[in-house]
């Protein structure tokens, strides 16, 4: 759990998950064989034999009814652990797109052979028991297995021929803030950029995903500071100035208004882990 990213074999395993829930991570669903049927955003989804269902945080879930004869796992990742694999929008968001409209897709033979190995490799770790290094082992074939089920969600949507207005739009805002956000963080900068009102675009961004111009921005910006006082031995002082804010103190308010923690507690937490 301190990873963000667990593997359940049973649905009623999931502490965290009671029927109606509205999802606070993401859901990775792979079903080998059986099928799972879902209210999801008041639309029924049928998960079948040799399909993956991805639902990302902010999803409706009514209920759920699972086979007898189900096989297959669940995969839970926390928003938390979604923005550290992912500071740049660039890499998840475009993807994210067709969750809403295409949570579950079939996939061949190969790839469900790939994603079964890595799970049982995860069961034969547990069933050794303790040894050196095995917990860093489990957590590493988690994430493993994260990446190979939604690298094949991805696969998928790289094949769609053509982007709506707003999935265009939206492309364009992603591409602009990745270019400007360190040093740009009101959203008239981004509307102009892109030749529309504020009003419009934070209307846009909001119809998709749920946030507007602004926590976009905000967004992007706690990721990006969030990753550097994991990765970097930069101080606070010199974070703060390389994401453009006027001094230390302005941008530990921003922060800790954002992430509910100031950034040197943030730092600490982690050196705790």
């Amino acid at each position: 759990m301190d990873r963000g990213i667990v593997v359940f074999r049973s649905l009623g395993d999931i502490p965290f998950i009671k029927f109606p829930t509205r999802l606070d991570r993401m859901l990775l669903v792979v079903c080998s064989k059986g099928e799972i049927s879902a209210e999801i955003d008041v639309a029924t989804r049928n998960v079948g034999s040799s399909s993956v269902m991805v639902l990302r945080p902010g999803h409706m879930i009514g209920k759920c009814n699972v086979s007898p004869d189900f096989e297959g796992f669940f995969i839970t990742a926390e928003q938390e652990k979604l923005n550290e694999i992912f500071p740049s929008l660039h890499y998840f968001v475009p993807y994210s797109l067709h969750f809403n409209s295409n949570p579950v897709i079939g996939i061949d033979s190969n790839e469900l052979e790939a994603l079964k190995l890595i799970y049982n490799m995860m069961c034969r770790k547990l069933r050794e028991g303790e040894k050196p290094f095995s917990n860093r082992a489990l957590t590493s074939l988690c994430e493993l297995l994260f990446y190979e089920a939604l690298g094949i969600y991805a696969s998928r949507t790289q094949q769609k021929p053509h982007k709506t207005r707003r999935e265009e739009l939206l492309a364009d805002f992603i591409d602009v803030l990745e270019k400007n956000f360190r040093t740009q963080r009101s959203v008239n900068f981004y509307a102009d950029k892109l030749f529309i009102t504020p009003k419009h675009l934070s209307a846009m961004l909001k119809e998709i995903s749920g946030q507007t111009a602004g926590e976009w921005i905000d967004r992007r910006v706690i990721n990006e500071a969030k990753l550097m006082l994991r990765t970097t031995g930069m101080n606070i002082q010199e974070i703060s100035s390389a994401l453009n804010f006027s001094n230390q103190s302005f941008f530990g308010k921003y922060f800790k208004h954002l992430a509910g923690i100031s950034p040197r507690d943030y730092r600490t937490k982690l050196s705790d882990l």
